[in-house]
């Protein structure tokens, strides 16, 4: 049987509020009859030893029947209780109360006294009497010493039992009342936890189908309340990510499409038999092989992109001399610095070898150089600087440009996030160049201001 965490909540606070309660109720209680009952005890015993006393010091040598009367009186008048008087045998020799002389007095505390020779008190029912009570008896010691006469006072505990019957009522409707309070709150607080969560539940079951327009409200600044924002922030990135996602696949149609055409074009036009000029012919065939690089170049970067996102891509680590390869890139590009009019400055100072895959650093710096190609007008500068120390290489590749705005800048490192959707590329390229950045344990770092150009920092171990 499925059970709600509501359920739960309250289930388990009602019982521990409800042990709590009469568990403290209980000890109350018996705390308050005991004290009562003590303090009745301590009480009688008090007189009783003080009886014993008198008659010690002042007739022990006498028989205490010629002075029972007026123990009994004493005792009687000041107590107010059932006061006996008990010989050596355990008979009754007299009471208060006109109780039959002789009884065989046969109770707890009388037997006890008769056989220790101490006081001893007793709680219970009198054969004499349906009502409880606390009796004291006392040791009196005549000259002989053998055997100790009695004297023993009994009290009804019936007015103190009823008060106490009364005072568990009250207990019972405060324990009543505190649960009920109690139960009360718990329901409040259950229902300020379980409400939020049952809106974001059914806000996550919307996100679900598709629909991450819908917002989980936050009430409180608390866990719930944090999982709120933490699932309305979800939401607006896989929103972001969707628009890219789109943006890419409209983008990457166009880059795929482009090319295509120009491919389908001149292969329909070379097709043609009177088709004869030569050098139009080597011009065709020159733009379908351009065109079909630059579709391979498109086809490799997202292969590379799906390798990077499922974790396929591995590393072909070796010594690589930095200098040599930003050198060698930075001839290979040099036709295009030359051809946009883009001067080219070059500081590569000498520095030791490191680790790492030598074609995956160079895709990196062409693509980084390629951006900073693509966003540099005619008679700008890109410089390309390489130092070190004793813990990173560094790489400073800096541009003139037209730079990033600072809304564009925290995203142009993400997956299929392009500045300029008019500008050809994939909006991946970047994205795949931190990838393997960080595979090498290292990192990129952007600065760029509109109208102040663009830095691309690489660091390496």
């Amino acid at each position: 049987m499925k059970r709600s965490i509501k359920t739960r909540l309250l289930g388990s606070h009602f019982i521990a509020i409800f042990i709590t309660v009469i568990a403290l109720e209980v000890i109350c209680f018996i705390s308050i009859k005991n004290y009562y009952y003590k303090n009745i005890g301590e009480n009688i015993k008090t007189q009783a030893e003080n009886s014993s006393q008198f008659y010690i010091k002042h007739f022990s040598n006498e028989d205490i029947t010629l002075y029972v009367d007026d123990l009994i009186e004493n005792l009687y008048n000041s107590t107010n209780a059932e006061v006996q008087v008990i010989d050596k045998e355990g008979k009754l020799i007299r009471d208060s109360l006109g109780l039959k002389e002789g009884t065989n007095m046969d109770y707890e505390d009388v037997n006890y006294v008769l056989k220790y020779g101490n006081e001893y008190e007793w709680i219970g029912t009198p054969k004499y009497t349906d009502e409880k009570c606390i009796s004291v008896s006392y040791p009196i010691w005549d000259y002989k010493r053998d055997k100790p006469n009695i004297i023993r006072i009994v009290v009804s505990i019936k007015p103190t039992n009823i008060f106490l019957e009364k005072l568990l009522i009250i207990f019972v409707a405060a324990g009543a009342f505190v649960i009920t309070i109690i139960s009360v709150v718990s329901i409040s607080i259950s229902n300020s936890i379980i409400t939020p969560i049952n809106s974001i539940t059914n806000i996550a079951k919307k996100m679900a189908e598709g629909n991450f327009k819908e917002k989980a409200p936050k009430k409180y600044n608390d866990e719930i309340g944090i999982l709120s924002d933490t699932l309305n922030y979800m939401a607006d990135e896989i929103l972001k990510n969707e628009i890219l996602k789109n943006d890419f696949i409209s983008s990457i149609s166009h880059e795929l499409r482009t090319p295509l055409t120009s491919i389908k074009g001149w292969a329909i036009t070379l097709e043609r038999k009177d088709f004869t000029d030569e050098r139009k012919r080597a011009d065709g065939l020159e733009i379908i092989v351009q065109e079909s690089e630059r579709l391979s170049s498109l086809v490799e970067d997202l292969l590379d992109f799906s390798r990077f996102q499922s974790g396929r891509i591995a590393l072909n680590v070796e010594e690589v001399n930095l200098n040599e390869l930003l050198s060698r890139t930075l001839n290979q590009l040099e036709p295009r610095f030359e051809r946009n009019n883009i001067s080219l400055d070059r500081k590569l100072s000498l520095i030791h070898n490191i680790k790492g895959d030598k074609n995956r650093l160079k895709q990196v710096f062409i693509n980084v150089l390629d951006n900073a190609l693509k966003f540099t007008e005619d008679g700008g500068v890109i410089s390309v600087e390489l130092k070190s120390d004793e813990k990173q290489v560094v790489i400073l590749i800096k541009d003139t440009g037209r730079g990033i705005s600072a809304v564009d800048l925290p995203n142009v490192l993400k997956k299929f996030y392009k500045v300029e959707t008019n500008k050809p590329g994939s909006g991946i390229g970047l994205a795949i160049c931190d990838e393997i950045i960080k595979l090498h344990n290292g990192k990129i770092e952007i600065e760029s201001e509109i109208g102040s150009g663009t830095i691309v920092k690489i660091y390496l171990e």
